[in-house]
C-alpha cells in the first residue's frame, strides 16, 4: 500500500498528559494536520482519537513490552546507537517494580529483581504514562494491532544523520524545527517541545506504516509485547 493520504499519530507523554501531532502523507511533502493536547493520561481518550482520524498506525514514546528480570535489550540498543547522547534513553524497570504502590517500595522491590541495582526518582517519575499503555494494550486489540514504540532522539538522528543538541538548548530546538520543517507543511509552531517530540515519533510511525521503518529489539515480553524501537 502506497504512503500518499496515509495518516498516523505521534504521541509523547507531558505533564498529566498526552502531546499528539496528526499527520498526513502526501505524494511530495506530508501534511501536519493538527497538534492536540490530552491533558489527562487517557488512553482511551487517546486511541479514540487516533481510531477516529483512520491512523495505520501511532507512534509512542513510551516504553511497549515490559522486562521481568532485567533490562530491556533495546534500552541498551538505544543508548549504544545515540553515543555520548545515550542519558537521552532511560533504562525501563520491570513491571513488578513500576506496580509498586510508592517510591521506597519500588526501590526495594528494585534492588531484589535486577541483582541490587537501583531505581532513579526520575525513572520511578515516567511509571504513570508507562502502565496506563502498558494497561491499554493488553485490553485494545486495536490500539495492540496499531501502536509502536518510539524515541524522538532516535527519529531526529535518523531524520538529520547526526544525534541533535540537547532539546533543552536554543540550538537543539532549533535543529529541531528545522528538521521537521524540511518534512512537514502544516500549522505554525507547536505548543512546546513535547510536541516536536510527537511529531518526530509520527515520521517513524509513518515509516513503520509504510514498512521502511528500522527496528531495534524485538523480544517479546510476558504479555507477548514486542520490545522494540521503530526508528
Amino acid at each position: 500500500m502506497g504512503s500518499a493520504g496515509a495518516v498516523v499519530l505521534g504521541v509523547d507523554g507531558r505533564r498529566g498528559g498526552w502531546a499528539v501531532a496528526v499527520v498526513q502523507a502526501g505524494r511530495a511533502r506530508t501534511r501536519l494536520q493538527e497538534w492536540v493536547t490530552l491533558p489527562r493520561l487517557d488512553t482511551g481518550a487517546l486511541f479514540a482519537l487516533a481510531r477516529d482520524a483512520g491512523a495505520r498506525a501511532v507512534g509512542l514514546d513510551v516504553p511497549v513490552g515490559l522486562p521481568r528480570h532485567d533490562w530491556r535489550p533495546v534500552d541498551l540498543a538505544a543508548k549504544r546507537a545515540l553515543g555520548a547522547a545515550h542519558a537521552r534513553v532511560f533504562l525501563v524497570p520491570p513491571r513488578a517494580v513500576l506496580a509498586a504502590t510508592d517510591y521506597g517500595t519500588a526501590r526495594v522491590r528494585c534492588r531484589e529483581v535486577l541483582h541490587g541495582r537501583g531505581l532513579s526518582a526520575q525513572t520511578w517519575g515516567l511509571r504513570g504514562p508507562v502502565l496506563a499503555v502498558d494497561e491499554a494494550l493488553a485490553h485494545d486489540p486495536w490500539a495492540r494491532a496499531h501502536a509502536v514504540e518510539t524515541h524522538p532522539e532516535l527519529s531526529f538522528a535518523a531524520m538529520t544523520g547526526a544525534v541533535l543538541p540537547s532539546k533543552k538548548t536554543p540550538p537543539g530546538r532549533a535543529a529541531r524545527r528545522a528538521a521537521l520543517a524540511g518534512w512537514l507543511d502544516g500549522p505554525p509552531a507547536p505548543p512546546g517541545d513535547d510536541h516536536l517530540d510527537a511529531a518526530a515519533c509520527a515520521w517513524s510511525a509513518l515509516r513503520w506504516a509504510t514498512g521502511t521503518a528500522r527496528v531495534l529489539g524485538g523480544e517479546e515480553d510476558e504479555r507477548g509485547l514486542p520490545m522494540r524501537i521503530v526508528v
